[in-house]
């Protein structure tokens, strides 16, 4: 048997950004230290606490010795090549969500209690993406979800997974435990924070045709050369209005045919 930790993390926020993203990043232990011992050095090299991409994302600031401020954004990309390496060379599931945000609200209310029944499309992004995982593993495997703190959306969290937990024996077989930490101590959390910035640009960029600057990056990361490859597999889902509403009709048939069972995860 093995454990997986899953590393979750969001990106923008559904009150004020058209898109939200929820990735997850997963390694098994004995993989784990690899990739924390690896990704420490990279923070020490660059003189780093820890790389957080609101920050990188503004090219006025200086992030570490390898990222001046006013640095062209090619050459950003470029001093940020070495994470996703690691990522891909030490990590062994990548999950990628992105929710059109404008689309899940014009969704009906009946619509969204089939996907949740919350306003924010987060909880419904990571609902999916603890039954992603938990399919990937294998049978005799077990899950510990780690997800960044946030004061905002740490107790709703809590709540959906303990519905989960209720409602799917599978899941509540495969996973161990929820925890909620800091990600300037948990770098995984930091790769999770990297490629749900970089996630949210690109569908952003698909859905709404904005220019996406760190388009580059966000490819190398997931389809990286295949020299620079190593044993990560990534499963990425865009979900603009249309497939929203196809998720919902196919949840509404599962439960119609009893393949899901509903719980509000805030009943005890």
């Amino acid at each position: 048997m093995a454990i997986m930790y899953f590393y979750c993390d969001e990106s923008g926020k559904h009150k004020v950004q058209p898109v939200i993203t929820v990735t997850g990043v997963g390694v098994t232990k004995d993989r784990h230290d690899k990739f924390d011992t690896e990704w420490r050095a990279l923070l020490r090299a660059y003189e780093l606490e820890e790389l957080h991409m609101s920050r990188v994302a503004d090219l006025t600031q200086r992030v570490g010795h390898m990222m001046p401020s006013n640095q062209p954004i090619d050459a950003r990309i470029d001093a940020l090549l070495p994470f996703a390496d690691c990522i891909n060379q030490t990590m062994e599931y990548g999950l990628v969500q992105a929710w059109d945000v404008k689309g899940y609200a014009h969704l009906t209310l009946d619509v969204k209690r089939v996907l949740g029944g919350a306003n924010d499309p987060y909880f419904m992004a990571f609902v999916r993406g603890c039954l992603e995982i938990v399919d990937h593993v294998l049978v005799d495997d077990r899950v510990l979800i780690i997800c960044d703190d946030d004061l905002t959306t740490a107790w709703d969290t809590y709540l959906h997974y303990r519905a989960m937990r209720d409602a799917e024996p599978t899941f509540r077989k495969k996973t161990i435990g929820i925890t909620f930490a800091d990600s300037e101590h948990f770098p995984a959390l930091q790769a999770a924070d990297l490629v749900a910035f970089l996630a949210r640009l690109q569908a952003r960029s698909e859905f709404y045709k904005v220019a996406n600057d760190w388009r580059r990056l966000y490819e190398y990361v997931i389809t990286p050369p295949r020299e620079r490859a190593g044993i990560m597999r990534w499963h990425h889902m865009f979900a603009d209005e249309q497939r929203l509403r196809d998720m919902a009709t196919s949840m509404l048939e599962a439960i119609e045919q009893g393949k899901i069972k509903t719980k509000n995860p805030n009943e005890k």
